[in-house]
């Protein structure tokens, strides 16, 4: 096996979570929604009523000073005196939360210790890097270690990390398993780590109060039928072709930055089986456009193998940046579908508005 020199080998992409192809009623009528997410805040959150894509649960650890998003599917372990949490991912692989007063022993140490449990060699020290992630409505950075390498074998295990020294104590997320399952889920982990916020009755750790509820106003064009969305979703619709084809509409807000235009597009042509661009200036990647909610970017990807219900599939996405808030819509399903519906999609984007 070959050794890195580095710590960071594959980049975390910081973006939405894939959303599977729903649909309910049919209602042709074109109507103006007015929709909003619920508040991010660091209490307890009580389980949702069970749903075709069912709400994300809040967790806390007991003092109130950290808590975090865990997906629905997620299945949760018992904790024990050494985790504070644990989740057995339906994908494979498991995600646990621990905390040790302090530094922990020392990033290098720890860091260290986990390239001996998957066979990597140490590194010096001053070798020990992370890639910084600043979580939101805070001015505290988590550390992401990618603890694989980019030739390691589907089968090899790995770790991806998350780091988070706080002045008293520090926390640590890990996502362990082979390393192909590790690849697969590394989008669904960092999604995770953005999740995680800092608060409650921790006196030592900065805290800020809950961001309020987030709004916008979109006008669904006729032959759209709003369906049911998770809680992460502001607005959420169906369309239905021929032959049972269908395709998925949604919106969906992500407090901060959420990563470059090249990741999220490079994670959205992963998921159509497309290799990633390599750089922000191929014109693959799309275009910018103004729209009087401000400027977005468009793409339109469209796979080269079928791979919905036998047939190609394609996304139209749109990104929106506003201060503290990055909004997505996207449309995807069967390939013919999605095409015939991006004019009337671009009009839905451009519809959109943000009422104070």
């Amino acid at each position: 096996m070959k050794h890195p020199k580095s710590n960071m080998r594959h980049p975390f992409f910081l973006a939405p979570l894939a959303l599977c192809i729903l649909s309910s009623c049919k209602d042709d009528e074109i109507r103006t929604y007015r929709v909003a997410t619920e508040p991010t805040s660091a209490s307890p959150v009580a389980p949702a009523a069970a749903a075709s894509e069912p709400t994300q649960k809040q967790v806390t650890n007991p003092s109130g000073a950290v808590g975090w998003l865990a997906p629905p599917d997620w299945i949760v372990e018992k904790p024990t005196q050494f985790l504070t949490a644990a989740y057995t991912l339906p994908t494979g692989g498991r995600v646990t939360v621990s905390k040790l007063g302090g530094d922990g022993g020392g990033l290098a140490a720890n860091v260290n210790r986990w390239r001996g449990q998957v066979g990597l060699k140490p590194l010096a020290d001053q070798e020990v890097k992370g890639q910084p992630l600043k979580l939101p409505d805070s001015q505290v950075e988590m550390q992401l270690f990618n603890l694989t390498t980019a030739d390691s074998a589907p089968e090899v295990e790995g770790i991806l990390a998350g780091v988070l020294p706080l002045p008293t104590e520090t926390w640590y997320f890990k996502f362990s398993g082979p390393t192909g399952v590790l690849r697969k889920g590394e989008g669904i982990f960092a999604e995770f780590l953005r999740s995680v916020r800092i608060g409650g009755s921790s006196k030592s750790a900065p805290t800020t109060a809950p961001t309020a509820a987030k709004k916008i106003n979109v006008t669904p064009p006729a032959g759209w039928t709003a369906s049911t969305g998770s809680s992460m979703r502001a607005a959420s619709f169906s369309i239905a072709g021929p032959e049972g084809s269908s395709a998925d509409v949604s919106v969906i807000p992500i407090p901060g930055d959420s990563g470059s235009v090249l990741d999220n597009v490079n994670r959205w042509r992963a998921q159509l089986k497309l290799a990633p661009l390599a750089s922000a200036d191929d014109p693959a990647l799309g275009k910018k456009a103004e729209i009087p909610a401000g400027e977005i970017f468009t793409s339109h990807i469209t796979s080269t193998e079928p791979i919905v219900n036998g047939k190609k599939a394609a996304m139209g996405t749109a990104i929106l940046k506003r201060p503290g808030m990055t909004w997505f819509f996207k449309i995807t399903g069967n390939a013919t579908l999605v095409e015939a519906n991006l004019e009337k999609f671009d009009t839905f984007v451009r519809s959109a508005t943000f009422p104070e």
